[in-house]
């Protein structure tokens, strides 16, 4: 498993009432929905960086951003044994 840090953070009031009603549905933590959310940005965010520099269309840049998370994945998991 991969290492942990505790963070704070402040939120909306409705936006913690939001995070709270999708985790209680996930039934996971609320630490997870907050990790998952931030992965999908981050994943996005790749994305729109791999296409703005180059001419591949949408779906050969998710292709390629698979292969890349993919590729850190393995690379993360050779590190944790």
């Amino acid at each position: 498993m991969s290492n942990r840090e505790q963070i704070s953070v402040e939120l909306d009031a409705e936006v913690a009432s939001l995070l709270r009603e999708r985790a209680a549905e996930a039934q996971v933590s609320e630490g997870e929905i907050v990790e998952r959310a931030v992965r999908a940005f981050d994943f996005r965010a790749l994305l729109a960086q791999i296409r703005s520099r180059s001419d591949l269309s949408a779906d050969a840049a998710m292709a390629l951003a698979r292969e890349e998370l993919e590729a850190a994945r393995a690379e993360a998991g050779n590190r944790a044994t």
